[in-house]
C-alpha cells in the first residue's frame, strides 16, 4: 500500500493581471503534471496550483512556467501543514469573518530582516494593520487593497524580498482544497 505523498500549494506572482503576462488555467496545471505532480488542482486566474508531491523543485516549477509561457514568474511554495498553521495563527479572525476581502495574506519569499521590518513599521498606514508571522504577513485593510498604503509595491520595496498576495478568501478556498 503506496501512502498518498504530501500536500503544497503553488501561488504565482503577478500573472493575469490587467491583461498582462497571460497564463491558463489549464495549461498551467499541464505544466504540473508534466513535472509529475499528482492531483493538480488550480484556483481562479490569479495562479494558485494545489498538488501532491514527495519532492518538490521550486527553481524546475519556475523554469517549466518559463519555457511554457515566455516569461520568468516566481512561485511561492507552501507545505499543506504551513498553510493551516497559516490560516489558524490569522489574527484578525473577526474581519476574515466579516468581509475576507478585506484581510490579505502576503507571503514573502524569505523572513525580511529587521531594517526591512523597521522600514514597513514606518509607512503611515491609517486605520490599516499588520503582523508578521516568519513568511507570512497578515494584513488588515478595513478600506480595501486598493485603497492602502500596504501595497504590493510598498512591501516589496520596505522589506527588501519578493512579495506574493492572497485575499482571506482565497487562502480559505485553498485550504479547503488540501483534502483529498
Amino acid at each position: 500500500m503506496t501512502t498518498r505523498p504530501p500536500v503544497y500549494i503553488a501561488l504565482l506572482r503577478g500573472i493575469n493581471v490587467g491583461g498582462h503576462r497571460r497564463v491558463g488555467m489549464p495549461a498551467l496545471a499541464k505544466v504540473f503534471t508534466e513535472l509529475g505532480y499528482e492531483g493538480v488542482q488550480t484556483y481562479i486566474q490569479s495562479g494558485n496550483v494545489v498538488f501532491w508531491a514527495h519532492v518538490v523543485d521550486g527553481a524546475g516549477i519556475e523554469a517549466a512556467i518559463e519555457a511554457r509561457f515566455g516569461f520568468p514568474v516566481q512561485v511561492a511554495l507552501r507545505t499543506g501543514t504551513e498553510w493551516a498553521r497559516t490560516i489558524f495563527g490569522n489574527p484578525y479572525p473577526l474581519q476574515a469573518a466579516a468581509d475576507g476581502s478585506k484581510v490579505h495574506l502576503a507571503l514573502l519569499s524569505a523572513e525580511p530582516d529587521a531594517e526591512g521590518v523597521a522600514s514597513l513599521q514606518a509607512v503611515p498606514r491609517g486605520l490599516d494593520n499588520w503582523h508578521l508571522d516568519g513568511r507570512n504577513l497578515y494584513l488588515d485593510l478595513p478600506n480595501g487593497g486598493g485603497r492602502t498604503r500596504l501595497d504590493h509595491g510598498t512591501l516589496e520595496r520596505r522589506l527588501g524580498i519578493q512579495v506574493t498576495v492572497r485575499n482571506w478568501k482565497t487562502v480559505e478556498a485553498l485550504g479547503k482544497l488540501l483534502s483529498p
